[in-house]
């Protein structure tokens, strides 16, 4: 044993639940069994709980090799919940550390404001710039970061395949040089929105701006194959739709990436990499296609590149 779990029973004098934990495993690593009923806590990724949990320091902890924390309500009463990266025969763990916050402390705190209010309002604004692109109002690089580490601990955890489709509008920068950075970002508004349309928001798929014109289509519980098929039915739907901007109604088209998560990627950078490969792929076969990594790219189709169809 490492001298931090040596330290645990110290640590269990001043917290309520003190616990070593693997976030990718189902089951607490010993020591950690400190859990009483007045405080149980389960975590989707070390416990029986069926809600994900889609802020677990610990896995930040893990993934990040920092410390993180974060305040949680359970049962009326406020906790401080603290993950701490410590190694262990070779792997790294998050140390818990969980404590119930005093009454007084609680009593410090100001209610929670109520849905509807204006103040209710300004924290959901504040929420959503930090997570939302300014310009096409759909998720940001921020919650790339933060999100889709989450989304590799879900599948391995419930063995379920997530896909990741990287999108990038063809010729964008001769956009740019032709009719000004305006009409490039009324084309990125409209490109981001028909991406957001079309995904399958109720399965919980979302959509964020990797940066530039490169966007980024998140799909869990999604087979290579369904997202190659959602990537395609993207593709079509920019090659067909007419894009109104200050310039005239201009057609545009784009190319796309599909990598579907294999388990053998060991962060976040490798995970996008391996779609970047696929998007570049489908650029190099001619543009306005698809590739996949176990698929034969559909192309080269015609390239409609940027063009005015009405001033």
């Amino acid at each position: 044993m490492t001298s931090q779990f040596d330290d645990i029973p110290i640590l269990e004098k001043y917290y309520d639940i003190v616990r070593i934990i693997d976030p990718l495993s189902d089951v607490p690593l010993p020591p950690g069994n400190s859990h009483t009923d007045k405080h149980k806590w389960d975590c989707c990724h070390t416990g029986s709980s069926s809600i994900a949990c889609n802020n677990c320091v610990a896995l930040q902890a893990v993934r990040q090799q920092e410390t993180f924390f974060k305040i949680e309500m359970r049962h009326e009463q406020f906790f401080m919940v603290t993950a701490i990266p410590v190694e262990s025969a070779g792997r790294t763990l998050a140390l818990e550390l969980i404590k119930c916050v005093s009454e007084k402390a609680v009593a410090s705190f100001p209610p929670i404001p109520e849905k509807n209010t204006d103040i209710y309002r300004s924290i959901a604004k504040l929420n959503d710039l930090a997570i939302k692109d300014a310009l096409t109002n759909i998720y940001n690089r921020r919650y790339i970061d933060k999100q889709l580490p989450l989304e590799a601990a879900h599948s391995l955890q419930r063995n379920l395949p997530f896909s990741v489709i990287m999108a990038d509008i063809d010729y964008f920068k001769q956009i740019n040089d032709h009719y000004g950075h305006p009409v490039g970002d009324e084309i990125l508004k409209h490109f981001a929105a028909q991406l957001q349309n079309n995904i399958r928001s109720k399965a919980g798929d979302w959509v964020a701006r990797y940066g530039g014109e490169e966007f980024l289509i998140v799909l869990g519980n999604c087979p290579e194959y369904q997202a190659y098929k959602i990537a395609e039915k993207l593709r079509k739907v920019i090659e067909e739709t007419f894009f109104t901007t200050s310039a005239g109604t201009l057609r545009i088209t784009a190319s796309f990436g599909v990598h579907t998560f294999s388990g053998q990627e060991n962060d976040l950078k490798h995970l996008v990499d391996k779609v970047d490969i696929q998007l570049y792929q489908a650029k190099q076969t001619g543009r306005n296609c698809t590739a996949a990594t176990n698929i034969s790219c559909t192309g080269p189709h015609d390239t409609v590149s940027f063009k005015i169809i009405k001033n």
